[in-house]
């Protein structure tokens, strides 16, 4: 307990017989609410109902006979002219505050929730440049996710400086999560999962590619992997048919007799990061299905000559962007299909901000006709967003809402992938 000038233990000791027993610990609550109330005590407080002991201790304390009755009543006036005179020079306020600890007072808590309104006001800055991510934002805003995650409003709103960094540059190519953190924060372990920030970092990294919330291990992996960052060398992995391959690394080599066989390959990360690829075909075809890719090394098989084709299998993770990237990189020209519904635009979006393609039976008059050829297998749900590369496929879709797999029209893509 703080004392005040001229005190000593004596002081502290009869603030506490006076203000610091059972009989009056209802006194001192209605003290300390109304300093953060009103930041001073002023005029009387009264307890309706109150014992015959609490009754006493409030008449000893200003002076005053007990009277009969239910109520206890205490001038705060009365009372702070009283200890200065007899117990604590300070005043009444400091010894609440002596006894209860620091009080924060209205100003104190007008600033601080300005200072949470700002924190709001910055994180919602990072939905004016990225919409997709304005759920997410509200979200952790509604939650007080980034209260429970730091000490101050200043430490919330520096985190959310950060956030929107990372917004910034999400999706990454192929970059590994610590590699990130330490170009964006200078600390390799500022996004690790048990770290404030990246515990709420991961959920904007599913938010980028509309992933849904979740948790756990594998969750935080694929969040990662969705957007373009590594978080496992060995657990993003990319299916391949038909790539050429070559002679110039033990990854090339195994491409080109897995494609001789007519076998699909699976590709790591760590593989396409430290292997050359070999030779790039002139055209490749993206699927979003692991279903196309088995139905072509079914129907083609050992030695046929048909377009090598790569599947994003959901949301594309690091490998997939990696291996696109190095086949543009090489000269290969890409085409693009997937599902006909919200989550397949999603998906061809994402492919698209990190390589070119052009669209390949995925466009308006290809929507339609799958759509009255009733090859449509349900109602979709959710927003369509944009079509860039066929501006008005979007409208199609908005209007019929009709999902289209690529199982629906297995037969035609495979047609297209047999060369002349």
């Amino acid at each position: 307990m703080s004392e005040p000038a001229g005190g000593g233990i004596d002081a502290a000791s009869r603030i506490r017989r006076l203000l610091g027993t059972p009989e009056t610990a209802w006194l001192l609550e209605r003290m300390r609410s109304r300093l953060e109330q009103k930041g001073a005590l002023e005029g009387t407080v009264t307890k309706q109902g109150a014992s015959t002991a609490e009754r006493m201790a409030a008449g000893r304390l200003v002076g005053r006979p007990v009277r009969s009755g239910t109520s206890a009543s205490v001038s705060l006036d009365q009372l702070d002219v009283m200890l200065r005179r007899d117990a604590w020079p300070a005043g009444l306020a400091s010894a609440v505050v002596a006894l209860v600890g620091p009080v924060d007072g209205p100003d104190v808590r007008r600033a601080e929730r300005a200072g949470w309104q700002q924190v709001a006001d910055t994180l919602r800055l990072i939905a004016n440049d990225r919409p997709q991510l304005a759920g997410w934002v509200e979200n952790v805003n509604r939650s007080g996710a980034l209260k429970r995650a730091t000490a101050s409003a200043s430490e919330a709103r520096e985190m959310s400086l950060q956030l929107g960094a990372l917004a910034r540059t999400l999706p990454a190519a192929g970059e590994a999560l610590g590699v990130l953190a330490a170009r964006l924060f200078g600390d390799a372990h500022a996004l690790d999962p048990k770290t404030p920030l990246g515990s709420i970092a991961v959920g904007l990294a599913a938010a980028t590619t509309g992933q849904p919330a979740g948790n756990g291990a594998r969750w935080r992996r694929d969040a990662w992997q969705s957007c373009g960052v590594v978080v496992d060398e060995l657990s993003s992995t990319v299916l391949a048919l038909g790539l050429p391959g070559g002679l110039t690394s033990p990854t090339a080599r195994a491409l080109a007799s897995l494609g001789e066989a007519g076998q699909p390959a699976v590709l790591t990360y760590r593989q396409l990061a430290v292997d050359d690829i070999g030779r790039a075909p002139a055209l490749v075809s993206v699927c979003e299905n692991p279903a196309v890719i088995a139905a072509a090394a079914d129907r083609f098989g050992a030695g046929a000559s048909a377009v090598p084709l790569i599947c994003v299998n959901g949301q594309p993770g690091a490998a997939v962007i990696r291996l696109l990237t190095q086949l543009v990189q090489g000269g290969a020209h890409l085409r693009y299909h997937g599902d006909f519904d919200a989550g397949g635009v999603a998906i061809a979006r994402t492919v698209a901000r990190s390589v070119p393609w052009a669209p390949w039976r995925f466009g308006e008059a290809d929507y339609r006709v799958a759509c009255e050829s009733s090859l449509a297998t349900s109602v979709f749900s959710g927003a369509v967003g944009d079509t860039p590369w066929d501006g008005r496929l979007s409208g199609a879709m908005e209007e019929l809402r009709l999902r289209v797999e690529e199982e629906s029209v297995l037969a035609d893509l495979l047609d297209d992938l047999r060369e002349e």
